[in-house]
């Protein structure tokens, strides 16, 4: 593993967008706490929700999990968790109680992240609520769509329950909510997990191996350096 590198003049500010419904966001977000561990000296991150389950019961009737229905979604889950190593998902979260749409957590993930911006919770604890949040739903394949679930998890991870609570009462969590899809539209994000840097300089969506990431950053971090070109 490499060694963390100095800051360089200036910092890289890059997008993470996410669905917080999204087997693929969480298997990858090992990916994203490496590259901050490595290089956040040279980077600033703004969390970004990517709705993409909008509906899942549109999906599961008439969309595209509709020929595999939940016991294929199940399947697929645990499936593509094995792959990278996440033997504690096994997916049932799809038949035993499956959120009815990611606006919900993803509303909750903003309000988390406005309580941290406010200073009503520590630096942050927007990301670590989103991470567990995710984790909740598929490493204990809680409903996140439930707003119990959402505060028991903000408890846990030190974000004041009032905080989030006041924030979904006065409808400024869904306000924020939808700058986000705003901007997904206007950015053309394409789905979930998506990496934009510098203003769009670079993008990456999907699954993709891990040193692409670490490449793509090491290239646009040259130019940040004294001597490095701009380009």
């Amino acid at each position: 593993m490499s060694e963390p590198i100095a800051a360089p003049r200036k910092r890289i500010l890059f997008e993470y967008w996410s669905d917080p419904l999204c087997i693929w966001a969480f298997v990858s977000e090992s990916r994203l706490q490496t590259l901050l561990e490595q290089k956040g000296a040279c980077l600033q991150v703004e969390h970004r929700v990517a709705v993409v389950f909008g509906s899942v019961p549109w999906r599961f009737r008439e969309g595209p999990w509709s020929a595999a229905g939940p016991e294929g979604r199940t399947k697929t889950t645990g499936e593509i968790a094995a792959r990278f190593g996440c033997d504690e998902v096994d997916g049932r979260v799809w038949i035993d109680d499956p959120p009815a749409s990611s606006w919900a957590p993803g509303a909750a993930i903003k309000a988390a992240f406005a309580a941290e911006q406010a200073g009503e919770a520590p630096s942050g604890a927007g990301a670590g609520y989103q991470r567990a949040l995710r984790a909740a739903f598929f490493a204990d394949n809680r409903n996140v769509a439930r707003r119990s679930a959402q505060l028991e998890v903000a408890e846990a991870v030190g974000v004041p329950v009032a905080s989030l609570e006041r924030r979904f009462d006065d409808g400024t969590a869904l306000s924020l909510l939808w700058e986000d899809q705003r901007k997904k539209d206007e950015e053309k994000i394409q789905g979930s997990p998506t990496y934009v840097f510098d203003g769009g300089r670079a993008l990456l969506y999907g699954n993709f191996a891990e040193g692409i990431l670490h490449a793509t950053v090491d290239e646009l971090l040259e130019g940040l350096y004294p001597g490095g070109s701009p380009c």
